[in-house]
């Protein structure tokens, strides 16, 4: 020691001091780190699986907006060492706060909503039911049957009726049976008579045609409309056949505005079927 120069004795001892602080400080960092994990509760209280979650992320995003402190001590490179760090951990923060949000939305979004109820319900259809005997002849033998229909607001026959009414047509509704001979020519008269009505009302103002028609006595240019079912079609025509009995064909409904009618039935030529129309016509 006495060889060495008196400044360089100084050196070496600082030298020696600063090593025994570094250690002794690590020392005391590394015992701190147990010790605060071992003063950490034995059990927490069960929580959710998201409420834990929840927690852990706030947690971390708290940890992480904490402030790292930038060292500036002489050792080179330390200080934008730990510059970067603080850095690092402000991204982390801003991304965990952003990842919170997300899921905040996520779960709102999840959640079942009430759907509010509407204030009035819409009305139902009116429902029409009917049941209407019908008898129905082929040859020398004939058979009853019973049918019964229900239907979802007027029945499409009904609209018919009431379509042609409304346009003032006197309506003729005709149930007939394909293979009755009857039925037959009734089915043809009343054609016949329909091809006359659409003839002559065009020639109305014709004084000669009108004083042919008028000596007749009959309204052969009033306006008609005709309509043809078979007889498992009586319901689908309501109210119209509600009150009318069809039980056999051929049957022939003469219907007015007014919703008056005659039934006839069996055979019939023009000239009877004229008289009907011309007599619900008049009332």
């Amino acid at each position: 020691m006495d060889q060495i120069s008196r400044p360089f004795q100084i050196a070496l001892l600082a030298v020696g001091l600063l090593a025994c602080v570094w250690v002794f400080a690590l020392r005391g960092h590394s015992s701190s780190t147990p010790e605060a994990s071992s003063t950490a509760p034995a059990s927490t209280p069960a929580t959710s699986p998201s409420a834990a979650s929840a927690s852990t992320a706030a947690a971390e995003e708290k940890a992480a907006a904490a402030p790292s402190k930038v060292y500036n001590g002489s050792a080179p490179g330390v200080k934008g060492l730990s510059s970067a760090i603080a850095k690092a951990h402000g991204a982390v923060a801003i991304s965990q706060h952003n990842a919170a949000e997300l899921q905040n939305k996520s779960d709102q979004a999840s959640s079942p909503t009430s759907v509010p109820s509407s204030s009035a319900a819409p009305a139902a259809a009116p429902v029409t039911k009917t049941s209407t005997t019908v008898t129905v002849s082929k040859g020398n033998t004939s058979h009853t049957t019973t049918v019964t229909k229900v239907f979802a607001g007027a029945p499409a026959g009904q609209k018919a009726v009431e379509s042609a009414l409304a346009k003032g047509n006197v309506v003729l509704v005709m149930f007939w049976n394909p293979a009755g001979s009857d039925d037959k020519a009734v089915r043809a008269e009343l054609r016949l008579l329909e091809i006359v009505h659409d003839r002559l009302r065009p020639d109305r103002a014709n004084a000669k045609v009108r004083a042919l028609v008028h000596s007749t006595g009959l309204q052969l240019m009033g306006k008609i409309a005709v309509l043809e079912a078979l007889p498992g079609q009586v319901t689908s025509y309501g109210s119209i056949t509600r009150g009318v009995q069809v039980n056999q064909t051929p049957t022939l409904l003469v219907i007015n505005k007014h919703g008056q009618t005659i039934t006839l039935t069996g055979l019939q030529d023009a000239y009877a079927i004229e008289q009907a129309i011309d007599e619900v016509r008049a009332g």
